[in-house]
Parts: structure tokens; C-alpha cells; sequence
């Protein structure tokens, strides 16, 4: 691979194994401090929180200044939060750590999406290596997380040293930034200075198939986040040890990771929407089947996850990406991330309050329904088509 892919690659891997790392982390520091399923809906709140206001106009500054140095300033921003976040046993903290972290993420995410439509033209393979590497790193970081967890003597115990576990991986992450930054400026250079057509926020939602899109991400996203947010208290309902916890998530990244891997031939063979319906259809499927078994019956659930949360992601980036003018890639993926966070800020608050006290079980079927939703929505698209 080029420099700038394979810098870019260990980037993703290594911000994608802090963030969610950093979640496990942080939901287990709820569940110690006294945390019910409310607050672990709320928590999930406050990571998606920023994206609601900083998604869109982010993405119009990389389209003017590139994704590189966005990217970076995500990085900063998600040490600190994480730094916030578990500097005391206060629940009040853990929710400002928890801005602070959604805010570097959703910097970290458009910056560097953007810069793959404009380095990689946006296509459904450029995407797949960048949602590959998240893969990667989402199969690294909750089982190095929750093995630490697990340690009850040593230099490292507990959640603070999850917390290390967790920064170790931007450390690994911010030395790449310098040779991204000389890849963007290049391709800036070549492009020249005319920026060319940006169409409004409005526009872009007019654009045909765009809403669909955006329905179908933010169900996969919400479904991520329920997912990591409320696996403590199913592992507690079952009696699950923390590092197996870890390995399912592993797992399930894997998975992921497989499917991403040579996507563009599995688009030319079947095409990108019934790729999107079928896998969406898998995780409704996997999730409602999750709050019924325990350790053991979890691996054929965290497999139909896996194929549910890694095809559609890189496939609806290169749909919204193919919808817009190359001078509003990072806009038209900003406003993806606006919606998709849109529903990680009300739906995780809704059904923690409202389904929390029925436990699990109430939380993961809504979240399976929402998913039969979102594959209703794109079958509806393929067949109008």
C-alpha cells in the first residue's frame, strides 16, 4: 500500500480501538459508581451528543482545509475527554468526559471520511479500507481493555488502567498525522482552487436515495451503540466474565472486518442495496436473539452483528459520497453523521428511560425492530428502482 494508506490505516485502527475501548471502560466506571440502565442511556446520550451540532460545519472546514488536521484535533480532543472522564468516581464527570469524547470522535470520523472520498474518489473499496481498519481496531481494543479490567493486582488494575490501555492507542495514533497532512496538501494542489458547486444542507437532503441512506446508517450506528453500552448489564444478568465479554466483541469486530475485506467484489456481484437490506436483516435477526442466551449461545449473535454493522457502514459512505459534488463530500458525510447521531442522542435516552426498568431484553428487541425498519426502507428503494 501507498504511505498515506498505510498511515491512514494504522490511524483508523488505532482511534477505533480507543473509542470503543473507551466505552467498555467507561460503562463499566457507571455500573462501579452506581449507574443503572437509565444512566448507561444517558452516557450513550452525551457520547453522540456533540455531533448534533458540530457534524455538518465540520465537515464544510475539511472540505476547505482537508480531513488530516481534523483528524488530529479529534485525537487530542478524545485523550482528554477519556482523561475528564475517569478522573474521579463521579457520575457528573463521566458525562463530561463523555462530550468531550463524542466531540473528538465525530472530528476524528469526518476528517478522516473526507479524506478518503477525496483521496480515494469516494468509492465502495477506499471506504471498505477505512471501515476495515475500524474493524481492526474494535477487534483490539475491548479485549486488551477488559483483560486489564480483569487484573486485581499489578501496576495496571481496574479501570484506570483501562484508562492507560485506552490513551496508549492515541499515542500510537498522532505520529501518523504528518504524512497525511503532506498527502492532502498534495491532492489539494492538484485540484487547484476552485471549489467548485456546494449545494446546502437542504439540497443534499432532496438528493435521491439520501434519506434512505442516512436511515439505514443511523439504525446500524444506534444499534453500535446500544450495543456497547448496555453488554455490561447483559453480561451481569448472565453471569459473564468481563474478558469474555471482550472476546465476543472481538469477535464481532471480526466479522466485521471480514466482510469489509474485498467489498467491491461482493457490490459488482450483488449490487449495494440488497448487500445493505440482507445484513441488516442478520442483525435484526442477531439481536433479538441476544438477551435470551448467555456466553456461549452469544457467538452465532456477535457473528449476525458483525455482518449487520460492517457491510452497511462503508456501503451507505459510498452511497452518500456517489450523491454529491466532489466539493461536498465532507458536507453531504457531515449531515450523515448529523442523522445518524441524531438518533444515537434521543433513541439510547428513550429506551434507557422507557425500556430500562423491562432490562435488556426490551432494549434490544426495540433496537432489532428499529433494524427491520431500516431494511424495509432500502428493499422499498430496490424495488422502485
Amino acid at each position: 500500500m501507498s504511505p498515506w494508506r498505510v498511515a491512514l490505516v494504522v490511524q483508523a485502527t488505532c482511534g477505533q480501538a480507543f473509542w470503543l475501548g473507551i466505552r467498555v471502560v467507561v460503562g463499566y466506571r457507571a455500573l462501579e459508581a452506581g449507574g443503572g440502565p437509565e444512566f448507561l442511556g444517558l452516557l450513550a446520550t452525551a457520547f453522540a451528543a456533540p455531533a448534533l451540532v458540530a457534524s455538518i460545519p465540520v465537515g464544510k472546514v475539511t472540505d476547505r482545509l482537508g480531513g488530516a488536521g481534523v483528524t488530529a484535533v479529534g485525537l487530542l480532543l478524545s485523550g482528554t475527554g477519556a482523561i475528564v472522564a475517569l478522573s474521579d468516581d463521579g457520575l457528573a464527570m463521566l458525562l463530561a468526559g463523555a462530550l468531550i469524547m463524542g466531540l473528538g470522535q465525530q472530528l476524528l470520523m469526518v476528517g478522516q471520511q473526507t479524506f478518503i472520498a477525496h483521496v480515494g474518489a469516494g468509492s465502495d473499496a477506499a471506504f471498505g479500507t477505512l471501515t476495515a481498519a475500524s474493524s481492526i481496531g474494535q477487534m483490539i481494543g475491548p479485549p486488551v481493555v477488559t483483560a486489564v479490567l480483569a487484573v486485581e493486582n499489578g501496576l495496571a488494575s481496574g479501570t484506570e488502567g483501562g484508562l492507560v490501555a485506552c490513551l496508549l492507542f492515541l499515542v500510537l495514533a498522532l505520529p501518523l498525522t504528518p504524512r497525511l497532512l503532506r498527502t492532502d496538501r498534495a491532492l489539494r494542489s492538484q485540484r487547484g482552487s476552485s471549489p467548485g458547486e456546494r449545494p446546502g444542507t437542504r439540497k443534499l437532503l432532496r438528493l435521491p436515495g439520501m434519506w434512505r441512506s442516512l436511515v439505514v446508517s443511523g439504525a446500524v450506528l444506534v444499534t453500535l451503540d446500544l450495543l456497547y453500552a448496555f453488554i455490561p448489564v447483559w453480561a451481569v444478568e448472565q453471569g459473564v466474565d468481563p474478558r469474555a465479554v471482550g472476546l465476543l466483541l472481538a469477535l464481532r469486530a471480526a466479522v466485521s472486518l471480514i466482510t469489509r475485506t474485498g467489498l467491491s467484489r461482493l457490490v459488482n456481484r450483488f449490487g449495494r442495496l440488497p448487500l445493505i437490506a440482507t445484513s441488516v436483516l442478520a442483525g435484526a435477526v442477531a439481536l433479538g436473539g441476544l438477551p435470551l442466551v448467555g456466553a456461549w449461545g452469544a457467538v452465532p449473535v456477535m457473528v449476525g452483528l458483525g455482518i449487520a454493522l460492517g457491510l452497511p457502514q462503508p456501503l451507505t459512505m459510498a452511497w452518500v459520497t456517489s450523491l454529491s459534488p466532489p466539493s461536498s463530500h465532507g458536507a453531504a458525510l457531515g449531515l450523515r453523521l448529523t442523522v445518524n447521531r441524531m438518533a444515537q442522542v434521543s433513541l439510547p435516552l428513550l429506551v434507557g428511560a422507557v425500556l430500562g426498568p423491562v432490562g435488556v431484553i426490551g432494549v434490544f428487541w426495540a433496537n432489532a425492530a428499529l433494524l427491520l425498519g431500516a431494511a424495509g426502507s432500502v428493499i422499498a428503494r430496490r424495488r422502485r428502482d
